[in-house]
């Protein structure tokens, strides 16, 4: 029965708001970094949306397409069982500023 009732349990969903603070917003260096991040998370759907629009952040061209100068507001939403770790690991990189000015 416990079997049964853990196949029912849905997985965790974390949502956090992110800001980018780099000067020069989402570009493609940033964004590998992110994906880089992102593929340590296999298990885990990892979404990025702004103002409505949502993109894989496993896919460089879905997320440049968001179009992230400083200053945007995105919020990343992780499902499943590393959502909390990849949004923790995911925000500090955000936090860091992806290690640009």
């Amino acid at each position: 029965m416990k079997q049964a009732d853990a196949k029912k349990e849905k997985p965790p969903v974390v949502q956090t708001e992110l800001w980018v603070e780099n000067r020069l917003g989402l570009h493609a260096r940033p964004v590998a970094k992110l994906i880089a991040l992102a593929q340590q998370f296999e298990g885990t759907t990892l979404t990025l949306e702004k103002d409505g629009a949502k993109a894989d952040v496993r896919n460089l061209l879905s997320v440049l397409a968001l179009d992230c100068p400083q200053g945007t507001r995105l919020v990343l939403k992780a499902v499943g069982p590393q959502a909390r770790e990849a949004a923790a690991v995911i925000s500090g990189l955000f936090a860091r500023k992806f290690g640009e000015p």
